[in-house]
């Protein structure tokens, strides 16, 4: 595995808006870096928008719950930030790997896990 902290760029795209409908909406990034050696799964992050940092939990890797193609994403749910960031370009500080990406065998089960792992995230950055 790389070593950690590690950095991905990338400008914010659309995604499925699947997130946005569990009330997880992510900021969805296709790294321009070599990830080689970098784990799928969940990393505890920090997210850069124009010079400002936020905590935030990132998912890296190919969505196997909801895609079955080949393109590998970051998707960053940002702890309390809500504004628009489609088409801006941010920085996706990850910090610490917290578990392998899984496909899930329901969306619902996806979801659950996911605001499992906010909550979770919400702890890591609180002390």
């Amino acid at each position: 595995m790389k070593k950690l902290p590690f950095t991905l760029t990338g400008t914010v795209t659309h995604g499925k808006g699947l997130g946005h409908d569990f009330g997880v909406p992510t900021a969805n990034i296709v790294p321009l870096e070599n990830i080689a050696g970098l784990d799928f799964g969940v990393y505890y992050s920090r997210i850069g928008i124009e010079g400002k940092y936020y905590n935030a939990v990132t998912n890296l890797g190919k969505r196997p719950s909801i895609d079955d193609g080949d393109t590998i994403n970051a998707e960053s749910f940002i702890l309390d930030y809500k504004n628009e960031l489609y088409g801006k370009e941010i920085e996706v500080r990850l910090l610490e790997y917290k578990r392998p990406e899984k496909k899930f065998s329901s969306v619902e089960d996806l979801f659950n896990q996911i605001h499992s792992d906010i909550s979770e995230g919400k702890e890591y950055f609180s002390d």
